[in-house]
């Protein structure tokens, strides 16, 4: 509650108005160009509007523990504090949400997708029950969980920033989750091609 007092000024200057340009930047990165927004500090989260990839208004909200900050026009007004002594100072998660808004931007990979289907499908046509085949699947899913750009990833786009501590860790942690997101979709999408493929092979020897 505390957080929220001490910001409540602040928020309370935002909210409700008006703007041409307004971005909301997330603690984890994201980086959201807002239609409208109204906060409710008092209660600890905003309500906001944004125009989605098909162009439609899409009404939400969030909890201000994640939020970075609302930049608008331009200027950036902060909302995280740093409220106990364990907690990132705001130097420190400034550093860390750039690395992620970055990780986000230009992360993209694609080999995880690929080995992941390649992973889902193959397990799917190895000589054993159906249970077991998917313990394959569950355990590379689980492995990958802890996979994450490497230093000379970052390096290569970010020479200086790769000896912070808090970049890299931040970059990481997006690049990580990215990882995770393509793995898992990809085992899920090997699982469906192969009972395709078993499908067509069962209709084709059938006839």
């Amino acid at each position: 509650m505390l957080k929220y007092l001490i910001t409540s000024l602040l928020l309370l200057c935002l909210s409700s108005v008006a703007f041409s340009q307004i971005q909301l930047n997330l603690l984890d990165g994201r980086q959201i160009k807002l239609e409208s927004y109204v906060f409710h500090s008092d209660q600890g989260y905003m309500d906001y509007s944004y125009m989605n990839k098909k162009d439609k208004v899409k009404n939400t909200y969030a909890e201000l523990d994640d939020v970075y900050s609302i930049n608008i026009n331009g200027k950036d007004s902060v909302i995280y504090k740093q409220m106990f002594e364990e907690e990132y100072a705001l130097d420190e998660m400034n550093r860390i949400v750039l690395a992620r808004q970055y990780a986000h931007q230009e992360y993209n990979p694609w080999w995880a997708y690929a080995t992941g289907m390649i992973v889902g499908c193959g397990s799917m046509f190895l000589p054993m029950n159906g249970m077991t085949k998917l313990v394959f699947p569950l355990v590379y899913t689980a492995g990958i969980a802890f996979a994450s750009p490497t230093n000379s990833f970052i390096r290569k786009r970010h020479e200086i920033e790769v000896n912070d501590e808090m970049f890299v860790y931040g970059y990481k942690s997006t690049g990580r989750k990215k990882i995770f997101k393509n793995s898992t979709l990809g085992v899920l999408g090997g699982i469906f091609a192969s009972g395709i493929i078993w499908t067509t092979l069962y209709f084709s020897t059938a006839e």
